[in-house]
C-alpha cells in the first residue's frame, strides 16, 4: 500500500527530480526505479499508474501552449495577445514552444517507462486483457503527444525508452513518415486493447479510432517525405482508413452528442459521453499544476472568478472568426461573451453575469467562481476537464473523410453526421449537396477554443498551400468592440500573411543546445 500511495503521488506532483529538468525530453529515469520495479501487482495497481497520466504531465502544454498555438496562431483571437504567433514571427526562444515540446516529451517519457515496467513486472495474476488494456492507454497517450508534436515541429526524435538518455543523450530526429508509422502503430494497439464501454475519465476503443481517423485524414495529404502533396489531392488509400476508423465510432459506438453545446463547458458535465479523450484537474489551492489553469486566463475580469486571476481582458476573438457566426449559432454565446450577454451559471450569488464590456472575451471554461461550483475553483485552478478529442470532432472528420478529394458529396453520412453538429448549434440543416468549405467552417466553430484550427489548417496548406496562405492572409485578425443597446460595431481591422516556413514550428532553442542532433538532417526509425 505504501509503494501505491508514493507511486500515485510522485505522479500527480510531477516527480521534481524527472519534470523539473529543463532538458525536456532528455530527462533521465526518476530516482523511484524500486518502487516501478515492484509496484504492478493487481489490475487496480495498473489503473493507478495509468490514470495519473491524463493530468499534471500535459499541465505545461494545458496551461497556454495549445491556446496559443491553436487558436491565436490560426486567427481565432485578435492581435492584442500572443502578437509574435498572429504575425507569424515566433522564434526557438519562445516560451510556449518550450512549454509545449517539454510537456508532450514529459507524457512520452512516463508513458515509455510504465510500459516497460508493466510489460517486464506485471504480477502474472494480472490477467492478459486487463494488462493490454493499460498498455493500451498508455500507447494511446503515447501516440496522441507524438501526433502533436510532428504536426508542430516535422522531424523529431522518437524515443521508446529514456533509460538510455543517461548514456546517450543526444538523438537524431526521424523522418516524418516513421514517425506516423510509429503514431499509426501505437494507436492500431490501443484501438485492439482498449475497452468498448465508456470508462468517466479514461479513454476507450472509441477514443482511439476516433484519433486514428484524424491521423489518417492528417497522413493521406503527405508525400512520404514529410512535405505536402501540394496538389489538392489526398490520398485515396488513406482516406478510406480515416473514413473507416471515424465511421466505426459514428455508426457503432452508441455514443451521442450531449444536447446543449454550452453545457459541454460546464464542470458538473466534465467526461459525459461525448468527450472521447479529455485531460483530468483537479481544482487545488495549494498544488499549482494539479488544477486546469485556463480560467485563470481567459475570464476577462477577476470578479468572474473570485480567485485572485481572470488575465484574460487581452484574449478577445478575431474579426474573422465573429463574422462567421450566424445569428442563431448557439455556439458564439458559449465561445465568446459580448456586451449585453447574460449568464445566469457565472455569479449566481449576485443573480447571474451580464457582460457590460464592449470587446468581446472568451467565454469557454469560463465556468465561475468556487461559490458557483463548490470545491472546484481557486487561483488558476478548476476541476474543469480539458477536452482533446469529443465526438462532434470525429463526426466532422468523417464528412471530411467522405469529401475525400471532391469539393462536395451528397452521401447520406456526411450530412446526417454533419447536420447533427449544426442543429445542434441551433442552426437549420443543410440540404444536400454539403460541401468541404462548410465543413471546414463548421469545424472553425465548432472547435474554437480547443486548440484545434492550427491542425485543419495545416491539413489544408498540405494539400493547397498558396490557396491556404492567401485563406490565412485574408483573416481579418483585428479586435471589435460591441454595443449591444445602441447595435454599433467598431472594427480595428489588422491582417498577417504566413509563408511555407510559418507551418512548421522552430524547435526549441534550449533542446538545440543540448542535442545539436536536432540540427541534423532526419535519420529512419524503421531499418
Amino acid at each position: 500500500m505504501k509503494n501505491k500511495i508514493y507511486f500515485t503521488i510522485a505522479l500527480l506532483t510531477g516527480l521534481t527530480s524527472f519534470l523539473g529538468c529543463k532538458k525536456s525530453f532528455l530527462d533521465r529515469t526518476p530516482q523511484d526505479k524500486v518502487t516501478l520495479e515492484s509496484f504492478f501487482k493487481s489490475e487496480g495497481d495498473l489503473r493507478l499508474a495509468t490514470g495519473a497520466l491524463y493530468g499534471t504531465p500535459w499541465f505545461d502544454f494545458n496551461d497556454k501552449s495549445i491556446l496559443v498555438l491553436g487558436d491565436a496562431m490560426a486567427g481565432n483571437l485578435s492581435r492584442t495577445n500572443f502578437v509574435s504567433y498572429s504575425t507569424f514571427a515566433v522564434n526557438s526562444s519562445d516560451a510556449r514552444i518550450n512549454e509545449a515540446w517539454r510537456s508532450l516529451y514529459k507524457i512520452i517519457a512516463y508513458c515509455n517507462l510504465n510500459i516497460i515496467y508493466i510489460n517486464q513486472n506485471t504480477d502474472p495474476s494480472v490477467s492478459a486483457i486487463a494488462k493490454n488494456n493499460a498498455i493500451g492507454e498508455l500507447r494511446f497517450l503515447r501516440g496522441t503527444s507524438y501526433f502533436y508534436l510532428v504536426q508542430y515541429f516535422g522531424e523529431v526524435p522518437i524515443i521508446t525508452d529514456n533509460r538510455t538518455l543517461a548514456e546517450q543523450p543526444q538523438v537524431n530526429k526521424h523522418l516524418v513518415k516513421d514517425v506516423y508509422r510509429f503514431i499509426i502503430e501505437d494507436l492500431k494497439f490501443a484501438s485492439q486493447n482498449l475497452r468498448t464501454v465508456i470508462d468517466k475519465g479514461r479513454v476507450n476503443k472509441w477514443s482511439a479510432e476516433g484519433m486514428l481517423a484524424k491521423i489518417y485524414l492528417t497522413r493521406s495529404g503527405l508525400k512520404d517525405d514529410g512535405t505536402g502533396t501540394g496538389t489538392g489531392q489526398r490520398d485515396v488509400a488513406l482516406l478510406d482508413s480515416a473514413k473507416k476508423y471515424a465511421g466505426d465510432v459514428c455508426n457503432n459506438s452508441g455514443l451521442k452528442l450531449l444536447p446543449s453545446y454550452a453545457d459541454l463547458f460546464k464542470i458538473e458535465n466534465n467526461n459525459n459521453e461525448e468527450s472521447l479523450f479529455a485531460l483530468q484537474f483537479i481544482a487545488s489551492p495549494n498544488n499549482y499544476g494539479l488544477g486546469n489553469s485556463t480560467q485563470g486566463y481567459y475570464a476577462a475580469e477577476g470578479k468572474l472568478t473570485n480567485a485572485g486571476d481572470g488575465y484574460g481582458a487581452a484574449n478577445t476573438p478575431s474579426i474573422d472568426i465573429y463574422n462567421k457566426y450566424d445569428v442563431k449559432d448557439l455556439r458564439r454565446k458559449a465561445t465568446f461573451m459580448q456586451n449585453g450577454d447574460f449568464y445566469p451559471e457565472l455569479l449566481k450569488k449576485d443573480g447571474g453575469y451580464r457582460v457590460t464590456d464592449e470587446r468581446p472575451h472568451v467565454k469557454k471554461y469560463v465556468v465561475g467562481t468556487n461559490d458557483d461550483n463548490p470545491g472546484q475553483v481557486y487561483s488558476l485552478s478548476t476541476s474543469s476537464a480539458a477536452y482533446m478529442l469529443r465526438l462532434a470532432d470525429v463526426y466532422l472528420i468523417y464528412a471530411e473523410a467522405i469529401l475525400g478529394n471532391s469539393p462536395t458529396t451528397t452521401d447520406a453520412d456526411a450530412l446526417k453526421y454533419y447536420n447533427l453538429v449544426r442543429t445542434r448549434a441551433g442552426l437549420d440543416a443543410k440540404t444536400s449537396p454539403v460541401s468541404k468549405a462548410d465543413v471546414l467552417v463548421d469545424r472553425q466553430l465548432e472547435l474554437a477554443i480547443e486548440g484545434q484550427y492550427w491542425f485543419d489548417l495545416l491539413r489544408e496548406h498540405d494539400i493547397n498551400p498558396a490557396q491556404t496562405i492567401s485563406k490565412i492572409a485574408a483573416q481579418n485578425r483585428g479586435r471589435l468592440t460591441f454595443n449591444s443597446a445602441t447595435n454599433v460595431r467598431v472594427n480595428e481591422d489588422q491582417f498577417s500573411t504566413p509563408s511555407d516556413a510559418s507551418f512548421k514550428l522552430p524547435y526549441p532553442l534550449a533542446d538545440l543546445t543540448t542535442n545539436p542532433l536536432l540540427s541534423q538532417p532526419a535519420v529512419p526509425y524503421y531499418k
